[in-house]
């Protein structure tokens, strides 16, 4: 990280270095070092966190060989708001000084932020948030979350994988499934969604989930209830398949279903349940879908 190379690419290395997963507290504290040696520093990697959270499908060079990580790992690493003063100190807030908020099995955890919004996060999450009256945005890297904006200057960013979404005042849900996809609901308030080189507004009620393939961005209207459903500890289901609903339950309980008989998995589930006890899940489970239901020291097996 050191020597005369331009500071883009340097930035860039940073946000590698960052992400990487044998990051250690030596490299946090050189990449303070190396923040706070020069206003310029400062500039350059906030401008390279810029690129990647607003731009679809722009790229930093960081070197002859191309970063083996993917866009959302980059962005979730790095989320940092730099202020420099006239003696040139840098205040950083990011993940690395507060900004990643995480829940456990079965925990729940509403954070009010600095600038006025709030988060309420599912069981099993994981959120960066960088929230200043000047920049506010948030990267989902698992789980779900409710997302409540309040007015502001600026609106408040939700990264998607490959785009964004600009949001104004009013609330919204988040939430990155089982098969690492994303989908955005407006419960109040709208959206301006920049993704996969497409842009549309999500107005009230509507939900726009992401994929890669789509042509155009796939937008529906949910029953807002049953979105909701999560924040009382309920999971409601339309003709889902088995295979999504264990991963559902599986994040809600210590306990867990194992689908015991791969025939089961494409079994059809539809209703509303209360998440938490995957014993008393797995009974009405298996009276719904007439299979056989086992418990295994802390597992519960379905059909078999």
């Amino acid at each position: 990280m050191h020597g005369e190379r331009p500071l883009d690419r340097t930035a860039a290395e940073w946000i590698a270095r960052l992400n990487a997963d044998d990051r250690s507290a030596a490299d946090e504290e050189a990449f303070r070092v190396w923040l706070a040696a020069s206003p310029r520093n400062a500039a350059a990697f906030e401008q390279a966190t810029d690129l990647w959270a607003m731009v679809p499908g722009s790229t930093v060079k960081a070197n002859a060989r191309p970063l083996l990580l993917s866009r959302r790992r980059i962005l979730a690493a790095c989320a940092g708001t730099l202020v420099v003063g006239g003696a040139g100190t840098v205040a950083m807030q990011s993940a690395l000084a507060g900004t990643r908020y995480e829940t456990g099995i079965g925990e729940q955890r509403r954070v009010a932020l600095a600038e006025g919004s709030s988060l309420f996060l599912d069981a099993a999450t994981r959120v960066r948030v960088l929230a200043t009256t000047s920049r506010r945005r948030l990267w989902l890297d698992q789980g779900r979350v409710s997302l409540v904006v309040t007015p502001a200057p600026v609106p408040f960013t939700i990264a998607l994988d490959d785009g964004a979404a600009a949001a104004g005042p009013g609330q919204f849900d988040l939430r990155r499934d089982s098969e690492n996809r994303l989908a955005l609901t407006a419960l109040s308030g709208q959206a301006e969604v920049a993704l996969n080189g497409k842009t549309r507004r999500l107005d009230a009620g509507e939900r726009m989930r992401a994929r890669n393939d789509d042509a155009v961005l796939p937008v529906d209207r949910p029953d807002l209830e049953a979105t909701q459903a999560w924040q009382s500890g309920r999971a409601a289901f339309q003709d889902d398949p088995l295979t999504l609903v264990v991963a559902e339950a599986n994040r809600y309980s210590p306990t867990k279903l194992v689908i015991a008989d791969p025939g089961a998995a494409d079994l059809r589930v539809s209703g509303m349940y209360r998440m938490g006890d995957n014993l008393a899940l797995a009974q009405a489970l298996g009276q719904l879908l007439s299979i056989r239901v086992r418990r295994v020291n802390e597992t519960v097996l379905l059909g078999g």
